[in-house]
Parts: C-alpha cells; sequence; structure tokens
C-alpha cells in the first residue's frame, strides 16, 4: 500500500486569522441574497421551497442573475451557465454553453463542442446532481450528451471543497436537473425545433417536453416530474490535407539531378477526410418527492441517456511517394519549401469508406432523502450507474485503378490556404477506374456499472467563529470492461472491380460547401446501408468465418476499484475589521483496484500463448482545501483558495496484460514488450487560487482571478526496465507517472445590463458579457491556447430577447514528434459567431431562431519540420476543415 499524505496552508489567509483580534458576537452578515439561489452541487441535497423562484425564470437576463448568485454566494470558484427558460440553455447544446464560461475552452467537431478542458487540463469529474456518472468503462461522461432540453444549470467548479466528490485536477462540472417540487404546481412545458446543417444540407427534430406537478395528500406532500428529450443532428466535417507524418526531402534522382531542388522539402501525401454521420441523442429523467413531515423528505431519480451515431465516414489518400518522379517544381520565395509540383509514378491513390454504428446506453437510478431537526440535517443518497458502448465498424478499402499525375499546390494563395490537387485528365466519376482493395472489420464493447452510497451530517453550530460543523462518508464500488475484435483481408491482387462485390457503388456528394479550393471533391465509393446490410457476403468474399469478429484476449480487461471516503469540514466567519468567512476541511480517500487481463507471448515456431494475469493495488490519498473570502463591502469580495486534486488512470492504462517478443534485444538484453500498468498512480495537482470579484447590480459583475496548478505524475507512455520472475528481464512500453507541470494564469470577466438612470430609455434593454483567459504553461501542452476569450452582446425588452456572441480562442499545440522527422503539428486560432433570437408574441409561448457558426470560417492547422538540433525550419498547412453552420427554428411554451 503506498499513502500520499500532501498538507497544504494558505500563509495569508493562516496569518489573517492568527491576528483577528477576537471573534465577534454575531456571524458575518451574508452578502445581499440573489432572488434566485442555485443549489450547490456539493452533495446531493433535498431542495425545499426557496428554489420555486429559480425555475419560473425567463431570458437572459435572469438566467445570468441567477449564474451570478450562484457565483457570488457559492463556498468555491464556481462558474454556472442556468437555463433561460425549462428547456432551453443560452445555446443548442449543453457543450456549446461551456465554451462560454470564463476559463474553459473546447474542441469541436461534428457539429458540436466535444472536448472539454478548464484551465487547460482536460482531467475533470462530472457529476448529474451531485452524483458521479460516466460512460462505459471511462473516468467521466461527455457533457453533450445532457440534450440542452433536459439541463437546468451547468455548474463549472474551478475549485472544490472537502464535501463534494472528489475532483478531478481540472476541477468538477456539474449537471443539475430539475425536481417537482421546484415548481408551486401543475407544470407543462416543451419545445419543437427543427434544424438545418449547413454542409450537410439536411433538416433535423429536435424536441422536449416536461411535466410536473405536487399534491397535498393525507400522508404529505407528494411531487412527480418527468422530462424527456430528443435531438438529433445529421453532420458532415469537410477536410483537405497536407499529411503530417512526413515532411519528405527532393532527391536527385526525382528532379533529374536538378541541384537547386534538391533537399526542398514537401509534404509526402495529400487527401481529403469526409466526416459524416447521423447523430441522435434520446433521454428521459424522472423525479419522485415526498415530504410526510416538515423535517423529513424522501426522493427517487432516474436518469436514461441514450446515443446513437450512424457514422459514413470516407477518405481519399494521395501518396507522393515510391518511385515518383517530379516535374514542374516551385519552391516558395527565399525558402526550400515546394509550393508546387507534379508527381507521376507515385503509389496509387487509396480510399476507404466507413459504415459504423455506435450506441451507448447509461442508466442511474438513485433513491434518497434528508432528515432536519433544529441545526442538525442528515442527507443519505443510494445511487445506481450501468452504462454500456457498443460499436461495429466496418471499412471498405478500394484504390484507383492506376496511378494517375498529381498535380499539387500545397498552400493555396487564396481563400483559407491549405492544399489543392487534381489528377489532370482522370477522371474519378467513372466507376470502372477503381479496384477493390480490402476489408477491415471491428467490434467493440465497453460496459461500467457502479453502487455509490454517501451519507452527510451538517450541524450549524449557532456560535461565533465556527459556524458550520460538516462530516460525511462515501462508498462507491465501480466495474470496468472492455473488449475489442479487429480484422483486415487485404485483397489487392483480386483485381477485382467494386461492381463485382456485393456492395452498391455511388458517387458521392462532395462537401466544402461555401469553397471555391479543391476541383476534386467527389467519387465513387460504396453506399453506408449496402455495407451494413450485405455484411454477410463481403464477410464471406474477405474470407471471414461468419459473425462479428471474435474478442482478442490481449486487449480486453475487466476492472473492479472500489473506494471509500471520508471528510470533515468547518464553516467559519470572523467579524474583524474586515469581515472573512470560508471552509476549512479535508477529504481522505482509500481506492482499491483489481484488474484481469491476459497476457500474450510470441514463440518461434509456435502458436502464440495466452495467459490470464491479474494484478492489484491500493492507495490513500488525503485532499485539503482552505477557502477564504474578505468582504470588503456588500459589493466588493476577495476570495483566497488552496487545494488538491486528483485524477485517477483510466482502466486501460491499467490493464496488466503484457505482450512479450521472444527475442532478447542485443542494445538492452531485454525481451521487449508491452502492456498496461498496474502500480500507475492518479496525477495530482495543488491548486492556488485568488479571485477579486465586485457585484454591483443584480446582473452586473466584474472579476478578476489567478491562478495556479502544480500537476505531478502525468501520465505518457513510456519504456521501463522490469525484471520479471517468470519473463526475465524486460523493457515494457508502458503508461507511467513521469511528468509534471505548472499552469498559471487569469481571467477577468465583466458583465451589465445598462439599465442605469443615465442611460436613454431606449438603449436600457442592452446588455454585455466580456471574458478572457490567459494561460501559461512551463511547456506547451496539447490543447491549451494562450488566450482565449467571449465577447457577448444581449438585448432584451418587452417580447424580444437576443443575443450575438463571438467566441475566440489561441493556436494551440496538437502533439509532436519527437523521433525521426520531428517537428509540431498546431491548430491555429478559432472564432466563431452564433446568433439567437427569442420572440414572444404570447404569455407563455415563445418562438425561437438559433444560428451557430454564423461565418463558417475553416478549422486550419499546421505541421512545423525541423532540423536534427530542434531548430523549427519552416511549416506547412496540415488541415483545412469545413464545420457545421447549424440553424434553427422551434417554438417552446409553458402551461
Amino acid at each position: 500500500m503506498q499513502t500520499r499524505t500532501r498538507i497544504l496552508c494558505s500563509a495569508s489567509m493562516l496569518a489573517t486569522l492568527m491576528a483577528a483580534p477576537a471573534l465577534a458576537q454575531t456571524a458575518t452578515p451574508a452578502p445581499a441574497p440573489a432572488p434566485t439561489p442555485a443549489a450547490p452541487a456539493a452533495q446531493v441535497q433535498v431542495q425545499d421551497d426557496t428554489v420555486l423562484e429559480e425555475v419560473v425564470v425567463t431570458g437572459f437576463r435572469r438566467s445570468l442573475q441567477t449564474a451570478q448568485a450562484q457565483k457570488q454566494n457559492a463556498d468555491q470558484i464556481v462558474d454556472s451557465v442556468v437555463a433561460e427558460d425549462i428547456g432551453k440553455l443560452p445555446d443548442v447544446t449543453a457543450s456549446d454553453s461551456l465554451a462560454r464560461v470564463t476559463g474553459v475552452q473546447v474542441e469541436r467537431g461534428g457539429g458540436e463542442a466535444g472536448r472539454v478542458l478548464v484551465r487547460g487540463l482536460p482531467d475533470l469529474t462530472t457529476t448529474y446532481n451531485g452524483r458521479d456518472i460516466f460512460t462505459a468503462e471511462a473516468r467521466f461522461v461527455a457533457i453533450q450528451d445532457f440534450p440542452a432540453g433536459g439541463v437546468a444549470a451547468l455548474d463549472v467548479f474551478k475549485s472544490t471543497s472537502s464535501d463534494q466528490v472528489e475532483g478531478g485536477i481540472a476541477g468538477l462540472i456539474n449537471v443539475r436537473s430539475r425536481r417537482p417540487f421546484d415548481f408551486s404546481g401543475l407544470e407543462i412545458a416543451g419545445g419543437v425545433r427543427g434544424t438545418y446543417a449547413g454542409q450537410s444540407e439536411e433538416f433535423d427534430p429536435n424536441a422536449n417536453l416536461l411535466v410536473s406537478n405536487r399534491w397535498d395528500t393525507g400522508m404529505g406532500e407528494v411531487g412527480a416530474l418527468l422530462n424527456v428529450s430528443y435531438t438529433q443532428l445529421r453532420y458532415l466535417d469537410s477536410a483537405r490535407f497536407n499529411g503530417g507524418g512526413f515532411i519528405a526531402d527532393i532527391n536527385a534522382g526525382q528532379v533529374g539531378g536538378n541541384p537547386a531542388l534538391i533537399g526542398a522539402r514537401y509534404p509526402d501525401a495529400v487527401g481529403i477526410f469526409y466526416g459524416q454521420g447521423d447523430r441522435s441523442r434520446p433521454s428521459v429523467n424522472a423525479a419522485l418527492q415526498w415530504r410526510p413531515s416538515e423535517t423529513l423528505e424522501l426522493y427517487a431519480d432516474f436518469l436514461y441517456q441514450g446515443f446513437r451515431n450512424q457514422v459514413s465516414d470516407r477518405q481519399l489518400f494521395v501518396p507522393l511517394f515510391g518511385g515518383v518522379q517530379f516535374s514542374n517544381v516551385v519552391l516558395q520565395p527565399n525558402s526550400n519549401r515546394v509550393q508546387s509540383l507534379t508527381a507521376t509514378g507515385a503509389v496509387r491513390p487509396e480510399l476507404f469508406q466507413g459504415a459504423s454504428e455506435n450506441q451507448t446506453d447509461t442508466y442511474q437510478f438513485a433513491v434518497g432523502g434528508a432528515w432536519t431537526s433544529g441545526p442538525v440535517r442528515i442527507t443519505a443518497d443510494l445511487a445506481m450507474t450501468d452504462s454500456q458502448y457498443d460499436s461495429s465498424i466496418y471499412s471498405y478499402d478500394t484504390n484507383f485503378a492506376s496511378a494517375p499525375p498529381v498535380n499539387v499546390n500545397f498552400d493555396v494563395d487564396e481563400e483559407d490556404g491549405g492544399v489543392e490537387f487534381d489528377f489532370g485528365s482522370f477522371d474519378t466519376e467513372n466507376p470502372a477506374n477503381y479496384i477493390y482493395r480490402g476489408f477491415f472489420d471491428r467490434h467493440l464493447l465497453a460496459e461500467g456499472d457502479d453502487i455509490q452510497f454517501r451519507t452527510d451530517l451538517t450541524w450549524d453550530t449557532g456560535q461565533n467563529g465556527i459556524t458550520q460543523f460538516q462530516t460525511g462518508f462515501r462508498f462507491v464500488d465501480r466495474n470496468g470492461s472492455f473488449s475489442n475484435g479487429e480484422r483486415y483481408s487485404y485483397q489487392e491482387p483480386l483485381g477485382l472491380n467494386p461492381a463485382q462485390t456485393p456492395v452498391d457503388f455511388q458517387l458521392i456528394n462532395g462537401g466544402f460547401n461555401g469553397s471555391d479550393v479543391q476541383p476534386v471533391r467527389t467519387w465513387y465509393s460504396p453506399t453506408y446501408d449496402s455495407l451494413r446490410d450485405n455484411i454477410a457476403g463481403i464477410r464471406t468474399l474477405a474470407g471471414f468465418p461468419a459473425g462479428e469478429p471474435p474478442f482478442d484476449p490481449f486487449q480486453a480487461f475487466e476492472a473492479n476499484e472500489k473506494s471509500y471516503a471520508a471528510y470533515a469540514q468547518v464553516k467559519y466567519a470572523l467579524e474583524t475589521a474586515l469581515p472573512i468567512d470560508g471552509v476549512i476541511g479535508i477529504r481522505a480517500v482509500r481506492t482499491e483496484i483489481a484488474v484481469d487481463g491476459t497476457q500474450r507471448r510470441f514463440v518461434d515456431g509456435a502458436p502464440t500463448v495466452f495467459s490470464p494475469i491479474s494484478n492489484e493495488n491500493d492507495y490513500v490519498d488525503f485532499l485539503p482545501s482552505v477557502s477564504g473570502r474578505i468582504h470588503f463591502t456588500e459589493q466588493l469580495q476577495l476570495r483566497l483558495t488552496a487545494n488538491q486534486t486528483r485524477t485517477r488512470p483510466n482502466f486501460n492504462q491499467l490493464n496488466p496484460g503484457l505482450s512479450v517478443d521472444p527475442n532478447i534485444d542485443p542494445g538492452t538484453g531485454r525481451r521487449n514488450a508491452n502492456g498496461g500498468n498496474i502500480d500507475l498512480q492518479p496525477i495530482f495537482s495543488t491548486n492556488y487560487d485568488a479571485s477579486l470579484e465586485y457585484y454591483f447590480s443584480s446582473t452586473g459583475f466584474a472579476s478578476l482571478a489567478v491562478f495556479q496548478r502544480d500537476v505531478s505524475g502525468f501520465i505518457i507512455n513510456g519504456p521501463e526496465d522490469v525484471d520479471d520472475p517468470v519473463l526475465g528481464p524486460l523493457r515494457i512500453n508502458r503508461p507511467i507517472n513521469l511528468t509534471d507541470r505548472t499552469l498559471k494564469g487569469v481571467e477577468a470577466s465583466f458583465t451589465t445590463f445598462f439599465d442605469y438612470a443615465f442611460v436613454p430609455d431606449w438603449a436600457q434593454g442592452f446588455g454585455v458579457q466580456l471574458n478572457g483567459t490567459y494561460i501559461d504553461a512551463d511547456e506547451d501542452l496539447p490543447g491549451i491556447s494562450e488566450f482565449a476569450y467571449n465577447v457577448v452582446g444581449i438585448y432584451e425588452r418587452g417580447p424580444i430577447s437576443t443575443r450575438l456572441a463571438w467566441n475566440s480562442r489561441d493556436q494551440y499545440l496538437n502533439g509532436c514528434n519527437t523521433g525521426f522527422n520531428p517537428g509540431c503539428e498546431y491548430t491555429d486560432s478559432v472564432s466563431r459567431l452564433d446568433f439567437a433570437f427569442n420572440y414572444t408574441p404570447v404569455e407563455n409561448v415563445t418562438l425561437t431562431f438559433d444560428a451557430s457558426n454564423i461565418l463558417g470560417e475553416p478549422f486550419t492547422s499546421y505541421r512545423e519540420f525541423q532540423d536534427g538540433s530542434g531548430a523549427v525550419l519552416g511549416s506547412f498547412p496540415r488541415d483545412v476543415r469545413f464545420e457545421e453552420s447549424i440553424y434553427s427554428l422551434g417554438v417552446r411554451f409553458r402551461y
């Protein structure tokens, strides 16, 4: 067992406490209460009637007001996105709303925001109403899996307190839903929206409906709520690319010995990729509440999340290698970079057509309650989660029947840059110009389930100084499993035309709507439906046995993880010259994990040997948290926090399975092996935050925050020498805790409506949101932009509510090749403009129009190339990707 103890304290805060001359006779008065306080996500709490006003708010103004109240009164550093109305977040999707939160950066694709980073870090904990939630064997759930129609609010906790589920090193995102006691009685609300995607040119339906009621009965007050939602989007991302894996140099034989061109650099491949899919998400959440007395309340919650994605991706890959000869070579001015050329004799272009079906079903059921007696409150919550992800992936591969000449301009001097190429007189729209190359078949199944229980006790002391004491316990029993089987049949030597195979061959629709670059956009390819419908015949042609590919034992694992957490924390309030309040606590977590996998040994002249292998590990973490808030006035406060967070390794990284080469490497005297690492430790972050906040109205505030994250134990893949008692000396390439990083930065935010006395009446409906984030890392880390900002203009008056939002982030690192042909790849700065318009012609009926990514500026990236010393010699464009612009028109109603 390994025990890790790290104690943090804020020297300035402790000095302030020690210098306090005396405790006041009364507690520090709270800041002016907001009219719609938001329930904290520190634990699953039974709501009472004090939150009734929150759920009837409408419009951007009230949404901002509620989020501001949450930020001002929270014990932690938190930013929230609150629904303007039932079923209406400020954006079309929940994940898109997060992009407008200060300090949050997102990566996009498939018409939505996907990967989320908070202050530059991706390792988040996600909770639903304060409970841990995940997808299959993963550690978290994708926020985009929550349809906006089922979300009341999103809370982004950048610092956490000891009573919360132990957050990831990046923090915690809590998704809040609604319960029947949030409403005063019968509530029926919903919406219907049609969306149009500009690249795929498809229309899709979206809808949500909430029905809730509460009744006074002979056995107390009872409430029931049902909320159903369905979203669909058929999307298309169109990308043209220069190959990023290798930046080649021209040799003498390729250019007839021309000395002016020898050594000139060029990407050794170009191509087009279309990421097309049909994605839908059904969702249901339900809640029952029962209040038999004023001191006791019980509840039951249910959540179902569905995910369906039919992916019809396709690629045209054009090699510029093999026995290639170059002509018409033009270099960029004052450079050895090739601008354009004609290639002949290269390897024939290769194509694939994918046909994947991906499905996730996640269920969570919870029961719990709260009992209050005077100053004491006891809560308990028991939850069960079950999640399964099932994916089948088919890829039908073809080649051109011949190798045509390729005319390439690696960086066109117009529009959005990037590559442009054609094949001269070669006709990509002639089905006779293709041959069948092979077929890839994969089946992946991942599952996860857990039982989680927690109980908490809160005691309001009624005393000066220490105003509240909290303690609690949490137990989680988590299972995760992963299985994968895949196979490939190479059949190019058969020389078959695709018409001779059991598929329907068609000319695909081209992408890049809105761009004149790239003349070659269409080619012949099998249809998605024919690949799915005729899979039995395709497998027979490929020589595969009937049915799905068998699972590979080496890639499979089963894991069980038990965690036991206990915490204690106190809230304090000091009536010094400047009132101070805050929270001090510590959380102790014991983790026990066992993983079963398979060891694979290759033996010369004999069948591969598979044998089961199991490993276990356990460790204890102590996670302290200290926060303080200095009230200069009722409107101006300084918040200071210091805490520790940690992120456990993913289950697949812990897989003890090994693949061992039978041969001893003469250079090391060891056998080479690949596998997981059961001895991985969590990634730890020591966090410091200071936030100066000025709240000058119910919808107006300004804040300036600084932060630092000292992260230790980042996990990377690397070699590690191990002396195995059975297998002997090994050099295992596996995940290891190695690198430490420090991130620090500044956040600034300003929000207001111009409803001041000195502002003309016609202008008082206008408002603005401004925020920006600067992050400085000691080394470049993937996905982190140095600067990111949001500018949002709002107008809301009478029946009209509109918003125009600009979101932008600087370039960021995608990754680096540090071996042969070194160089790093970066994504260029990204900006988006979104618009929302709401019109309420009659009470409780609102017409809506939303436009996302109005300007449609493409995503672009570039790849550097270096010399042997690591000096950057230049770069080429990598991707130019046209993403979806989405327009929606709908109606919301309430009764």
